[in-house]
């Protein structure tokens, strides 16, 4: 009696303790109200160790029985949120079984190409009237989040992102928008420094620019980034600090309409150790440049500019 009595008490205790970790669960999902026209996805929740940093791919697809425009974007995160990325294949018949997996490194440029980026706690973006995104429906896409536990961002609680897509009728499109990534490869940080990295990259055409935000690690104090003709250009963005990265949507009458650009990092080294480039943020560093563009060919584009042993590759895929 006093076995059967004491495995009964032990079944109990943890039923309890799976009804407790689902209820802090469910009290700590992100929560968001859903587009009334468009779309939701949410990834989460995502645990990361304390004093430590994940990087996840979460494999899905695009909600919905329609194609859609979508003419603004909102993303929330919960947690210290490095970055969140949404990317679609280039292969548009590409099936992955829906689920999710540690993916520290980029994603493969000839793979996956960027849709959305993101790296503040709440993003709230209304495009031009008559630009948008176009997402087909149930097509594959990826969103690749990075939640970091050390050094200046906290994750106690498991990371959730949300993406809200609304909606407008195609009729309204008069152009699709495009993404560009930007990465600096050879960024080397020495100890006990104060260091630069510069990239500088000419576009096939001009395009016209709907919003442009930097990005490095802990190191990072200040990011430029300006329009660049092969010769010279103007600054069109800074950005000092680290957290909360300015993310800079310029207004239907002073769009930029560049043919190339170029971004600078500065970079504050007190310690003992070299940064080169990596995906960790203790103890790697990056200088890269999102930026969102149109026109593009077709129904989406993307446009990657990467500085590797001292070469600059600018490549177009659609």
């Amino acid at each position: 009696m006093k076995t059967a009595a004491l495995v009964s008490a032990l079944v109990l205790s943890l039923v309890l303790a799976s009804s407790d970790a689902s209820a802090h669960s469910k009290s700590h999902r992100l929560r968001m109200i859903k587009p009334g026209r468009g779309c939701q996805i949410m990834v989460g929740p995502v645990p990361v160790p304390s004093g430590s940093e994940l990087t996840e791919c979460t494999y899905l697809k695009m909600p919905g029985k329609r194609d859609i425009a979508v003419n603004r974007v909102k993303i929330k995160v919960q947690g210290g949120s490095h970055h969140i990325h949404l990317y679609r294949p280039i292969d548009p018949t590409m099936n992955v079984t829906d689920g999710h997996e540690a993916c520290n490194f980029a994603l493969n440029f000839d793979v996956w190409q960027l849709v959305l980026a993101s790296q503040n706690t709440l993003l709230n973006w209304k495009l031009p009237p008559g630009i948008a995104f176009h997402f087909r429906a149930g097509e594959q896409l990826v969103a690749q989040t990075h939640f970091v536990d050390n050094g200046l961002l906290a994750t106690p609680e498991p990371g959730w992102a949300g993406f809200n897509l609304y909606s407008i009728p195609k009729r309204k499109v008069t152009s699709y928008a495009g993404a560009f990534f930007g990465q600096d490869r050879d960024v080397v940080v020495p100890a006990h420094s104060t260091a630069t990295a510069t990239t500088r990259c000419l576009f096939p055409k001009p395009v016209k620019l709907l919003a442009l935000t930097g990005h490095y690690h802990f190191r990072g104090t200040h990011f430029t980034a300006g329009s660049w003709d092969g010769t010279s250009g103007n600054e069109i963005y800074s950005f000092t600090g680290y957290t909360e990265p300015t993310f800079t949507r310029y207004p239907p009458n002073a769009i930029p309409e560049v043919p190339g650009v170029q971004w600078t990092c500065t970079y504050d080294n007190p310690t003992d150790e070299n940064f080169s480039f990596g995906p960790f943020t203790d103890r790697n560093e990056h200088c890269n440049m999102f930026a969102f563009y149109y026109p593009t060919e077709g129904d989406h584009e993307f446009l990657t500019c990467v500085q590797k042993e001292g070469e600059v590759t600018v490549t177009v895929r659609q």
